[in-house]
């Protein structure tokens, strides 16, 4: 009785582990301002980019947030601070030969079909998940020499703000043809 209690224990402990090893990227809430981000002494400094837009980006290797992830070693994760309010996650992940991007957003926001019998590697697309006060979106994408994937985290709460800033960058777009 006694060696099944401790083995159930051992194992809840393992999957409790398992679970908690989980990659956290989000190192601010959405609203927050960029300096109530807290970025560790012992890596590199983000790279913060401002934009004629309005916005600012904070980038960072997914790989200084998240050691335990090493399957998604290469990604970018991109903090959009409008008027200094976190507004917008994104993973950035360009020319992997691998789909791990896709499989995490599976795992943590709900999986998805591909059509017919497409193989992960050849499907473009991208789909939708809400989860709480967020908007989700993974998207796979054929960019210049490749491809890449993406995972959009946006605040519900404040869709305005975001739109706005998205409704500024297609109208510059629109001007550069």
């Amino acid at each position: 009785m006694i060696r099944k209690f401790l083995t159930s224990l051992i194992i809840f402990i393992g999957l409790t582990t398992m679970v908690n090893a989980e990659c956290n990227f989000r190192i601010a809430d959405f609203g927050g301002s960029k300096e109530s981000v807290k970025f560790s002494e012992d890596e590199p400094s983000p790279l913060i980019i401002p934009d004629q837009f309005g916005g600012e980006n904070i980038i960072i290797p997914l790989e200084s947030l998240c050691q335990e992830q090493k399957e998604l070693f290469g990604t970018s994760v991109i903090f959009l601070f409008i008027e200094n309010k976190l507004e917008r996650i994104q993973l950035f992940r360009a020319n992997m030969q691998d789909r791990n991007l896709m499989e995490f957003s599976r795992k943590r926001y709900g999986d998805f079909e591909l059509p017919g019998n497409t193989s992960k590697f050849k499907w473009r697309g991208n789909h939708f998940w809400e989860n709480k006060n967020s908007s989700i979106e993974y998207i796979m994408t054929d960019i210049h020499d490749g491809h890449a994937e993406i995972l959009d985290i946006t605040n519900l709460k404040n869709v305005e703000s975001i739109n706005n800033y998205n409704e500024k960058v297609g109208k510059w777009l629109d001007s550069q043809n």
